[in-house]
């Protein structure tokens, strides 16, 4: 069989394991922690001459959360764009990689000067330089009904934060209520997560988002008509 010019993408068929753990911060039981599980599987292509864009990985994730005692339950989704900067050497720059999607570009237009393709020198000078390139990128979290208004979010993220510290030395994100994307607020897949009872006030809903990653430590970019943020973690 002739396979000349045929690209070949891996997807990764068995599920990982990423544990995290944070300590509920409230007076009643200090010491009392919440085990948060992503289980996640990532698509790539593989060999730099079969892929357009060698240097990100998709990662797909369920999350699920444990109190120790009863078994693990299912209680949001999430999915992860990792940006790899090393791929540089081989031409491959940040800059294009976010190109590929209208859904990364704009982001990925925000983030970066696209004569140099690196961070723009004002977001630097905002969050200090890092010591690492990489980029994580958080395109989707979502959490089902039951579980949300616990702190769980910002815990999730958090504990995110500690598993890649090392692995890339910044965060980013689009900041956008989910309910107010027609996009997927009827599909079928996300149904189960109620998007529709959530606030129907757009700009208020926008607002209150913006507060949350504020409080998770995340920057927001000035000047811009949708709301981005990025977090220094190197």
């Amino acid at each position: 069989m002739d396979i000349t010019g045929k690209k070949f993408v891996f997807k990764l068929q068995n599920y990982f394991l990423i544990v995290v753990e944070c300590k509920k911060t409230n007076n009643i039981n200090s010491s009392m922690k919440h085990c948060f599980n992503i289980d996640y599987k990532f698509s790539h292509c593989l060999g730099i001459e079969n892929s357009d864009y060698p240097n990100v990985d998709e990662i797909y994730g369920e999350i699920f959360y444990s109190n120790y005692e009863d078994a693990p339950i299912r209680i949001g989704y999430i999915e992860l764009h990792f940006y790899n900067y090393s791929f540089i050497d081989y031409g491959f720059n940040l800059y294009d990689a976010f190109d590929r999607s209208m859904n990364t570009f704009n982001l990925g237009n925000a983030l970066f000067d696209y004569k140099s393709s690196e961070l723009k020198p004002e977001i630097e000078n905002e969050i200090g330089y890092g010591f690492n390139s990489n980029i994580l990128v958080i395109h989707e979290i979502m959490l089902l009904p039951e579980h949300r208004c616990k702190g769980y979010g910002k815990e999730i993220i958090l504990g995110i934060e500690e598993f890649f510290n090392g692995r890339c030395g910044y965060i980013a994100l689009q900041s956008f209520p989910k309910q107010h994307d027609a996009g997927i607020v009827d599909i079928e897949e996300f149904k189960e997560f109620n998007l529709k009872e959530l606030n129907s006030n757009y700009k208020q809903a926008q607002q209150d988002l913006d507060e949350f990653y504020s409080k998770c430590g995340f920057y927001k970019l000035k000047n811009q008509k949708e709301s981005y943020f990025i977090k220094n973690i190197g």
